[in-house]
């Protein structure tokens, strides 16, 4: 991986981390997240007219990625619905590297370097260590853990799609664009097909009126970040910049530290650190 590759893929990193920072202060987290997806497919569709579609080929790839997006969804309320977020959210994050490691190797023989693997291990350690805090409500409930197990699952299934996918389109960007233009018009459907069946739609354009920059600032984020990573994954193995991709927790971690001034205890100091290092190994394997 050249050192442009790696600086674009933690540039991807923090513009995910700023897009969580923004969701945190959500009060409808779900409604929130499919407004921003569309405010992804408004700015994705001047660039399917610049680029165009990509080959028929990847159709498949972006459909099942659609899917599997959907279906992350569902996983992430049914995790925060039985635990909470300070279990569910660094196992999603920090396993899916390793379950992307295994897969990129099972599905598309894509072979690393000993020292990188060791590197992807520290990454997603540190991911874990840095997300996990102490609580004396149901987070260890075994639900939570087995939907948080399921979604990491599914960002390694994503992930691969998406990284083949785009390697057969011959454009990167046609590739990303189709993507997030298909993928945030269904889900802000699926969304609002709900709403409407729960009879919920006057307070829900409320709420969208009400937080209408947060979404547009969100999607612009969400579009960026995996528009990097997809495009990165044409330059260097799926497994690695997943990995990179996952320090979005570490500029999260930092920025809670600095600015919200979140006591840095030193269980999430040695995330950090884990993280660092990993870094530092697939930097220079």
């Amino acid at each position: 991986m050249s050192g442009f590759v790696f600086s674009c893929i933690l540039g991807a990193a923090l513009m995910h981390a700023l897009w969580n920072i923004l969701l945190k202060s959500a009060s409808d987290k779900n409604l929130e997240t499919a407004v921003a997806n569309f405010a992804t497919a408004i700015l994705a569709l001047p660039l399917l007219v610049i680029y165009g579609l990509p080959d028929s080929q990847t159709f498949p790839y972006i459909a099942l990625s659609i899917a599997l997006h959907l279906i992350y969804f569902y996983l992430v309320a049914s995790a925060y619905r039985f635990g909470d977020l300070n279990l569910a959210y660094p196992i999603m994050r920090g396993a899916a590297p390793l379950l992307t490691l295994l897969f990129g190797y099972v599905f598309l023989r894509e072979q690393v370097s000993d020292g990188v693997i060791a590197g992807i291990f520290l990454v997603s350690a540190g991911v874990i260590l840095l997300g996990l805090r102490k609580t004396t409500s149901s987070a260890h409930h075994l639900k939570a853990l087995l939907f948080a197990l399921g979604n990491a699952l599914v960002i390694a299934l994503y992930t691969i799609v998406d990284g083949h996918g785009v390697r057969l389109s011959n454009n990167a960007w046609s590739y990303v664009s189709l993507l997030m233009f298909s993928h945030g018009c269904v889900f802000l459907s699926v969304v609002l097909w709900q709403r409407r069946r729960q009879q919920l739609l006057p307070e829900s354009f409320s709420y969208i009126k009400s937080r209408l920059m947060y979404p547009l600032i969100g999607g612009t984020c969400i579009i960026g970040s995996y528009s990097i990573a997809l495009w990165a994954m044409t330059q260097a193995p799926i497994s690695l910049v997943a990995a990179v991709r996952e320090t979005s927790v570490l500029f999260a971690f930092l920025f809670g530290t600095l600015y919200l001034k979140e006591s840095p205890y030193p269980q999430r100091i040695l995330g950090a650190l884990g993280i660092c290092l990993g870094l530092i190994l697939i930097r220079i394997y």
